[in-house]
């Protein structure tokens, strides 16, 4: 028998349709987002990957959406700096403050999206790394684990 859980790809790629339509654009924070994690931005900052980061079901999943929870990951990256370049690690601290910024305001704004989750929360705070190499390129990095507890309809 089946369970009656929902796929974390549903919510992975809900939760990315919204972060992109707010971050990705002419005056916005983020020059590309994801709804996986890619190995190479070919240069492009910043960028921002939604992942799959778990899933905690309880018994009574098997009976209710509404007990189960998915984690989803949040990864946030700029470019670190550029050698020579008047784009300096300055810069790069600037630009993931502006997107973590601008994504803690989708959280908020969307902490309930009926059909989807009835709440997100943070599952501990967030953690900017001082750096990740990705197709040759340095990118400072942030991750924010987030918990959605799913709606039950």
């Amino acid at each position: 028998m089946a369970s009656n859980v929902t796929n974390r790809e549903t919510v992975r790629d809900a939760f990315y349709a919204l972060l992109n339509t707010a971050l990705v654009g002419e005056g916005k924070p983020a020059q590309v987002g994801y709804n996986y994690l890619k190995a190479d931005f070919q240069g492009q900052s910043p960028v921002f990957a939604v992942s799959s980061g778990g899933r905690w079901p309880s018994l009574e999943a098997v009976q209710s959406r509404a007990k189960s929870e998915v984690y989803i990951n949040l990864y946030l990256f700029a470019l670190y700096s550029e050698q020579g370049g008047a784009y300096q690690e300055d810069d790069a601290e600037d630009a993931l403050d502006a997107l973590e910024k601008a994504a803690v305001d989708v959280i908020i704004d969307n902490i309930c999206v009926p059909g989807s989750w009835h709440q997100i929360e943070y599952v501990q705070p967030s953690e900017p790394s001082l750096i990740e190499s990705l197709g040759g390129d340095t990118y400072k990095r942030e991750v924010i684990q987030l918990r959605f507890r799913l709606s039950d309809n």
